[in-house]
């Protein structure tokens, strides 16, 4: 089963599962796989080297800054907020959704993540993104048949976009672009790495993603959703189009 690459298939994806206090855990991607085709996930590595989902790079506990880096897989579960529900990434591809997108953190996790999803033969139905121009290079040196996602995080890395994307897979635009743009102008945006030949995918990050979406899914390949059960309801909801035009793997 492969990620199905022509322009009119749709698909749903959870963001970190569900955002929220219990966000990039197995918890919250079993969940959003009840309404989802897969799951956005972020990567990092511990001091041991190990591969975990985590967003933040630090977090506080017990009045102390730690730093996920510094921490051994071990040391992490007894002093992140999360406890022991942070989960290795060899547990999160266990679930096997449809589509995984890998979202990745830290350089140094790309030639072991690509093993692990190599090893379940998931490389195929993965997006391996990144918001750092020469981590996405980096990507596509070291796994020339992977897929590769560049995240839109900033007005910089949107100008790099627009020169970067050959042999780059998707886009990954954020809602809160149409703060600076407007509708009409990310709709512009999309349209012009669409003749680039890209995929274009959609994530929140502060927005209200209902208030958005109807306005502009429908040029989207896929939707990076902070509450994939909300989002699904709403496309179930729409008379024609979006539905039908969904995956179905």
């Amino acid at each position: 089963m492969t990620i199905p690459n022509t322009e009119r298939n749709f698909m749903l994806l959870g963001h970190r599962g569900f955002r929220g206090v219990l966000e990039n855990t197995l918890p919250a991607f079993r969940r959003a796989l009840k309404y989802a085709d897969g799951i956005e996930f972020d990567v990092r590595l511990t001091g041991d080297r190990k591969l975990v989902t985590l967003h933040d790079g630090e977090f506080r506990a017990n009045g102390k800054l730690y730093r996920v880096r510094e921490l051994t897989y071990r040391e992490l579960l007894r002093l992140h907020p999360h406890g022991r529900l942070v989960p290795r990434v060899k547990d999160v591809i266990k679930l096997s959704p449809e589509i995984l997108n890998a979202d990745i953190k830290d350089p140094e996790v790309v030639e072991k993540l690509i093993e692990k999803l190599e090893r379940r033969n998931l490389l195929e139905r993965t997006v391996i993104s990144a918001d750092n121009l020469g981590l996405a290079l980096k990507i596509q040196r070291e796994c020339p048949d992977c897929r590769v996602g560049f995240s839109i995080i900033s007005a910089r890395n949107l100008l790099m976009s627009l020169r970067l994307m050959r042999n780059v897979y998707s886009i990954h635009i954020p809602l809160d672009l149409t703060s600076y743009l407007g509708v009409r102008g990310v709709l512009t945006l999309i349209e012009l790495y669409r003749r680039k030949g890209l995929r274009v995918w959609l994530w929140n990050y502060r927005m209200d993603e209902l208030a958005l979406l109807p306005e502009l899914m429908d040029r989207a390949d896929a939707v990076i959703a902070d509450d994939p059960a909300r989002v699904k309801r709403f496309i179930s909801l729409q008379p024609i189009g979006i539905e039908a035009t969904r995956y179905v793997g």
